[in-house]
Parts: structure tokens; sequence; C-alpha cells
């Protein structure tokens, strides 16, 4: 099972990371959607760099997780992964909780069409993503 989960959460970072990629070369599908908006403006415009950096960030997450997993070998790389991971979990489950105002499952604000996409897709992903690491984290050795 943890083999399942590690694997899939591997997936799962490495399809976010590319998808941040496609952003910062220009793609634009699925951008209108990615932004939370208020009054029909984008609360934040980020550069292609500040994309690349979190498709970068996504790439160490599934590191840490395969580091967790034990995947990248005994020693400095699990006792390095385990703690690294518990914080990864944190980081996704306070994005799940979001800033209770236009992220998150407690938002009380924002437009069309994150609003809805937040609430159905990336505020539930983000929770899922967050117990998974955290299960991942409390495996004994491998």
């Amino acid at each position: 099972m943890q083999r399942i989960l590690a694997a899939s959460l591997g997936a799962i970072f490495v399809a976010l990371s590319a998808l941040h990629v496609f952003w910062a070369a220009g793609g634009r599908a699925g951008g209108a959607a990615a932004i939370p908006r208020d009054a029909g403006r984008p609360l934040l415009t980020p550069s292609p760099l500040a994309t690349l950096a979190v498709a970068a960030a996504l790439i160490a997450a599934a590191l840490v997780t395969a580091a967790a997993a034990g995947w990248l070998g005994r020693g400095l790389p699990l006792r390095a992964g385990r703690p690294l991971a518990y914080v990864l979990a944190l980081v996704f489950a306070l994005r799940a909780l979001g800033d209770f105002r236009y992220v998150g499952f407690f938002k009380s604000m924002g437009d069309e069409p994150f609003r809805s996409w937040d609430t159905w897709l990336y505020s539930p992903l983000c929770l899922g993503i967050a117990i998974a690491v955290f299960m991942i984290a409390r495996q004994r050795e491998p």
C-alpha cells in the first residue's frame, strides 16, 4: 500500500510540475481557473520565473516523498526525508484550510471559475496529499 501511495504522490507532483512548466513557457490552458480573482481582477500575477520556482518545489516534494518512502536509500535520505515529509504534509494541510478569504475549504470571497475548482478539486487534492504524505512519513523502516 505504501509503495502505491508513494508512487501515486510522485506522479501527481511530477504532473503538477509539468503543468507549471507549461504555464511558465506561455501556455494558457487552465490558467483562468488557476488564479483566484476578486471583482474580475487576478489576486496575483506570477512571473514565469515564479511559476518555474513552483514547478521546482513540486519536484522537490516528489523527492522528499521518495526519500520518506525509503526509495533514495537508507541513512541520511531516509532520516532527512521523514521530517521533511511531515513539513510537506503540514504545508498541504494548511493550503487545504486556506486563508479564510480566497482559497481553501473555508474561503468566503472570490470569483469563478477558481472558486469552484478550489472547492471541488484543489483543496480536496491538497488535503489528500497531506494525508498521504503523513502516512508515508509514519511508516516503519522499509
